[in-house]
């Protein structure tokens, strides 16, 4: 079977410790397999169909198409060249191919094409007139409705509804890592886009709503030392990774179907399976999720100051967020606030203090993140420690 070879992303986390890898492996605490960054062409489907443009502002209208998401940026056309776009559909000159994605819903995303659909959508929608046409100088002033108005223009409207675009379908559901790919190399001549804001966009809904509101509270903000940019969606980046390892870590993580996830050294897999589960999970899961989280956010501020989710460096420089410290500091606090509800401040620190003498441990922060055996590492050390508290509490030690 052909297979491709997948770039690693290249800054998707908050520090730059250790490297993203794709191979998987059958059971935690073995290292990854040897056959990393690659997938069989299987994995790839992409339909190619044809839609008027009338049927596009029709699909567009009932909600099922997003010309919005968060990862399409860049300057919007000015006034003539939307002018011309609609002058070149009228002249049928064949247009570029557009891409989109289809999402579990059966949605579809904009990937390349937005500025060309949005001009089309608004001159339907008599948002602007035609001004600057050089070939068709007498629609100049004319908006889609003095079009179908006009008896000797009306003509035009109807070429515009009807004109035929060509679009490539990335179907639902092909791997977030081979979309991703595809989203690169369609975008490549534009600004470069980093995978969560691709999945931003692929998962709309609940989960992209309680990305927005973890990342703007105070309480994340206040704990991180208002360190984490927001560019390039670094901070629902650390956010999601953090609760995805929590709900895996407490049994909750769950595909569609009903199995309870097994991590695989597959991150970008991993992130979706997460951003899925939330958009199908109840309001009041979402509602806790959000309230643990400012919890957690101002018990570790209180407990480990607001570099707590740095990486101690021998040399005493200030070291950026650790987004791998800071999902597993999450894990254990959470844990803790849940069930054991007297767990002081002091235990708190102490304990992570001592986590962070553990070279094992601190190996699995920097090196090999995203494989399984580093994240197995992680857990089990915030497994220990919590049933070490746990025990201590149950036993009425100070």
């Amino acid at each position: 079977m052909e297979e491709i070879v997948l770039k690693t992303d290249e800054d998707d986390g908050v520090d730059d410790a250790g490297t993203i890898s794709f191979g998987q492996v059958e059971e935690e605490p073995e290292r990854q397999g040897s056959e990393k960054g690659i997938y069989p062409a299987s994995s790839i489907k992409i339909d190619r169909v044809q839609y008027s443009i009338f049927e596009m502002k029709r699909r567009y209208d009932r909600g099922n198409i997003c010309l919005d998401p968060d990862f399409q940026r860049g300057i919007v056309w000015k006034p003539r060249q939307k002018s011309e776009l609609i002058e070149s559909v009228i002249m049928g000159i064949p247009l570029p191919l557009i891409y989109m994605a289809e999402t579990m819903e059966g949605k579809l995303v904009i990937v390349d094409g937005r500025q060309r659909l949005t001009t089309f959508f608004d001159y339907m929608d008599n948002q602007f007139a035609l001004n600057g046409l050089r070939i068709l100088p007498e629609l100049n002033r004319y908006k889609f409705e003095d079009l179908e108005k006009d008896s000797g223009k009306r003509k035009f409207a109807i070429d515009i509804e009807d004109f035929q675009l060509v679009i490539q379908i990335i179907k639902y559901p092909t791997p977030d890592r081979v979309r991703f790919d595809i989203f690169d190399r369609v975008n490549r001549g534009g600004t470069p886009l980093n995978n969560q804001e691709m999945r931003n966009a692929l998962y709309q809904g609940k989960s992209t709503r309680l990305l927005k509101v973890l990342a703007s509270t105070e309480e994340f903000k206040a704990a991180t030392g208002y360190s984490i940019s927001s560019t390039h969606m670094k901070d629902k980046y650390i956010i999601l990774r953090a609760i995805g390892f929590y709900l895996w870590k407490v049994g909750k993580l769950k595909t569609k179907t009903g199995e309870r996830v097994m991590y695989r050294s597959d991150m970008e897999e991993f992130l979706g399976i997460s951003m899925e589960y939330l958009n199908r999970a109840p309001d009041g899961e979402i509602q806790y999720l959000e309230e643990l989280f400012c919890k957690v956010m101002v018990c570790s501020e209180h407990a480990l100051g607001r570099d707590g989710f740095r990486i101690p460096s021998d040399s005493g420089k200030r070291r950026p967020v650790s987004m791998t410290l800071f999902e597993s500091l999450f894990c254990f606090i959470a844990m803790l606030l849940e069930n054991v509800p007297t767990v002081t401040i002091g235990r708190i620190s102490s304990a992570v203090s001592e986590m962070l003498e553990d070279s094992v441990f601190l190996q699995s922060l920097t090196y090999n993140v995203d494989s399984a055996s580093s994240v197995w590492c992680r857990m089990q050390m915030v497994e220990k420690w919590f049933e070490r508290i746990e025990a201590a509490e149950a036993g009425g030690e100070v």
